[in-house]
């Protein structure tokens, strides 16, 4: 009886010192936020002529929403114009009722104000979900606070989303909508995107935010994905992984077939391993053409890797 309960107690306890080396993907609900534009220029009216795209936008962005598959997938939708009104909130449960109310949304007066709607959405931001942020205008910020303040507001997201599963996208519907001050600052901004299109029916391949590894138990890394649009695996997309400079570590063998909803590389020591810290912190950097799949995000597309140096320890109990 002693001798089974010195070893259950001598496996938990070997559990606990290599636990750290486990790293799984968090299987949360999503979270969809789109802030919409209905400003009259939407409709093709104001002082400067632009195409009526209200109803196509309506349209792409019902047929996202026909598209999602979890039924657990909130949503809320957010006209604006120069102030933000009242949301359209629900689960994907109830589609067909959001895509009912998204065919009802009017153009109303005011001018665009970017910033407010801006701030609205990150108030709807739920930290125990995967969070999408959609921003969907045809034209810029002409109302509220200045324009290098609605900068500083863009910039600050990477800090809002940091180590956390939360990505924001800045869509641009007509050409009208593009800024180079706005897309340099997207551009310099973690995990948001600019995208130049009406159709916000995008792909996300999710994986983990941080990823660890023990060297000394196992030198193979895999990285598994998971995707909203199941055929992004089967369309030819071609990921590459890399992995910061640093003086310890370089990645090989890279098997990047993503057909298989995930990829595999080894870790190989750059220096002697009793030179290279217990751990260290890096960035995986996961590369792909965006401009053959401008509609396809990998959300994160930086993951933070820890990578351990230290070997397993053993505790045996003796019996007295």
């Amino acid at each position: 009886m002693m001798n089974h309960m010195c070893h259950k107690l001598f496996c938990a306890i070997l559990l606990l010192l290599t636990i750290g080396s486990i790293s799984a993907q968090n299987h949360l609900n999503e979270k969809r936020i789109y802030l919409l534009d209905v400003t009259a220029s939407m409709v093709g009216r104001g002082s400067v002529e632009t195409p009526d795209i209200f109803a196509n936008v309506k349209n792409q962005l019902s047929n996202a929403l026909d598209n999602v598959e979890s039924l657990q997938t909130e949503i809320v939708i957010v006209p604006f114009t120069e102030r933000v009104f009242q949301p359209i909130k629900g689960n994907i449960d109830r589609a067909d009722s959001l895509i009912n109310e998204i065919s009802k949304i009017e153009i109303k007066r005011g001018n665009t104000n970017i910033a407010d709607a801006w701030k609205y959405g990150i108030s709807e931001l739920d930290s125990t979900k995967i969070n999408y942020l959609f921003l969907l205008t045809d034209g810029l910020h002409n109302c509220g606070v200045d324009k290098d303040t609605l900068y500083q507001e863009l910039a600050k997201w990477q800090d809002i989303a940091k180590d956390k599963y939360m990505f924001a996208f800045y869509v641009m519907l007509t050409p009208n909508a593009k800024e180079m001050d706005i897309i340099n600052v997207i551009e310099a901004t973690d995990k948001l995107w600019p995208i130049e299109s009406m159709n916000v029916n995008v792909s996300f391949i999710n994986s983990t935010l941080n990823l660890k590894s023990n060297i000394n138990n196992n030198k193979r890394v895999r990285i598994d994905f998971s995707s909203q649009n199941r055929e992004v695996f089967h369309s030819g997309l071609q990921l590459n992984v890399t992995l910061e400079d640093n003086p310890f570590y370089k990645l090989s063998n890279l098997d990047s077939d993503i057909s298989k909803k995930y990829v595999e590389f080894d870790i190989e020591e750059l220096i002697p391993r009793i030179q290279i810290p217990v751990e260290t912190e890096l960035k995986l950097h996961l590369v792909y053409d965006k401009d053959l799949y401008p509609l396809v995000f990998f959300t994160p597309e930086v993951i933070n890797f820890n990578i351990v140096n230290r070997g397993v320890r053993t505790m045996t109990i003796r019996e007295k």
